[in-house]
């Protein structure tokens, strides 16, 4: 059963305006989905096409590609848990961060991450995302590479 990450507001779908209600949601799905690490029903809402750059990762592209990426991040990030929050939305585009934190699958150690993100919606589903994305560990400093 495809998801849509769009709430139905009974309206044409052809020009994509958001209203904030409706990125909200869509962040708030997308967010349930990381949470329980549906990868299926979570890539249900990306286009067969997506481009994604997320954080240092060589640019990926289309769904089969996410896919992989995805099914990687979740065996490095055990328990990952996110909370995305709306900063903004302009047109078919919403800008967001998130907090999380999860169990490092290499050493076991607990982490936390902080992003900043571009979702551009096509129709009810994500056609490029565009992320920043940093990690430190939960119980230790943050090393930054920039100071």
């Amino acid at each position: 059963m495809a998801v849509s990450m769009l709430p139905d507001l009974g309206q044409s779908r052809e020009l994509l305006v958001l209203t904030e209600i409706e990125a909200v949601h869509i962040l708030r799905k997308y967010q349930e989905l990381w949470n329980r690490a549906a990868v299926g029903e979570l890539l249900d809402g990306f286009t067969d096409d997506v481009v994604v750059e997320f954080a240092d990762l060589p640019i990926i592209c289309g769904k089969a590609e996410l896919e992989r990426v995805i099914l990687a991040r979740l065996v490095r990030q055990k328990n990952y848990r996110l909370q995305k929050t709306l900063r903004a939305v302009k047109s078919s585009v919403i800008i967001g961060i998130w907090v999380a934190d999860w169990i490092d699958g290499k050493s076991g150690q607990l982490m936390k991450g902080r992003g900043s993100e571009f979702i551009e919606m096509r129709g009810d589903k994500c056609a490029r995302w565009e992320a920043t994305f940093n990690a430190w560990p939960a119980d230790g400093k943050r090393n930054s590479v920039f100071v």
